[in-house]
């Protein structure tokens, strides 16, 4: 069987298709560009070695900063010149660096990928300074936000009683009388109470009446209903120089004499707490 020969321009431009292989460089132990496995620095798509940002002037390796001068193009064939080499266009990675020297990254801040696509480590990388997307993981989902607690209404502040004066007293009578009533006497025992707490504390007992009767008879009718104020407390055990007793008659009225309602109201004691 007989074999045919490719034309000789084939040949060549499948030639200038194939990819030039760089010769490789050694790190010689510098941080300043990307490592492969064998220690050799990595290259770009250009064949420029990969910088990290550990780059500087003075880590620099001049084989990477030196590259051998091009060839001159008018050494190339008509051939080579008819069929121009295929040019590999720069991978857009897209993945910016997160700080943690764990990739290459080029001067906009982006992760520099090789050949295949791949994100290109540095010798600084490992799992916890891995960027997931770099590496196919799956990305970490974001903590559901959670709105804070509202605070707490602060307790309400309890007013600090400094006495524990018992509410105004008024007790009435019928008329022309002078004996207390079931309701007065339940009232005057909280006062009997409070007196009993408070041996500094010394009340003041008034009778008025209503108009009914001459002047004269009406003061000495309020007297004596001040006074049976006084003759109970004494009788739950409160000292007689404690209470003070007053009477007013009909001169204070706290409603119309006119009324029997009015007169009803007008018929009472009233007790005061004085020092």
């Amino acid at each position: 069987m007989k074999t045919k020969l490719l034309p000789l321009v084939a040949i060549i431009s499948m030639a200038a298709f194939a990819p030039a292989q760089a010769a490789s460089i050694s790190s010689e132990g510098s941080k300043a560009y990307a490592i492969d496995n064998n220690g050799n620095v990595v290259r770009d798509n250009y064949g420029a070695c990969v910088r990290t940002i550990d780059w500087s002037k003075e880590t620099a390796i001049a084989a990477c900063e030196n590259p051998a001068p091009k060839k001159d193009k008018t050494a190339m064939t008509p051939a080579a010149k008819a069929t121009p080499a295929a040019t590999v266009a720069p991978v857009n990675n897209g993945i910016k660096n997160n700080g943690q020297r764990a990739y290459a990254i080029d001067s906009n801040g982006y992760i520099v990928r090789d050949g295949y696509g791949g994100c290109v480590r540095t010798i600084e990388w490992t799992k916890e300074t891995a960027i997931a997307k770099c590496e196919g993981w799956e990305e970490p989902k974001a903590a559901p936000v959670v709105a804070p607690a509202p605070a707490p209404k602060p307790a309400p502040v309890a007013k600090t009683v400094s006495e524990d004066i018992p509410a105004a007293f008024l007790g009435f009578f019928d008329t022309d009388k002078a004996v207390l009533k079931t309701a007065a006497t339940e009232e005057l025992d909280v006062y009997s109470g409070y007196m009993t707490r408070n041996p500094n504390k010394n009340i003041k007992v008034t009778g008025h009446t209503d108009s009914t009767g001459t002047e004269a008879y009406n003061q000495a009718l309020s007297e004596r209903r001040a006074m049976s104020v006084k003759t109970y407390l004494e009788g739950k055990g409160i000292d007689g120089k404690r209470i003070e007793t007053i009477g007013m008659g009909e001169t204070s009225p706290v409603a119309s004499n006119k009324t029997k309602e009015g007169r009803a109201q007008n018929r009472r004691v009233e007790i005061e707490v004085i020092k």
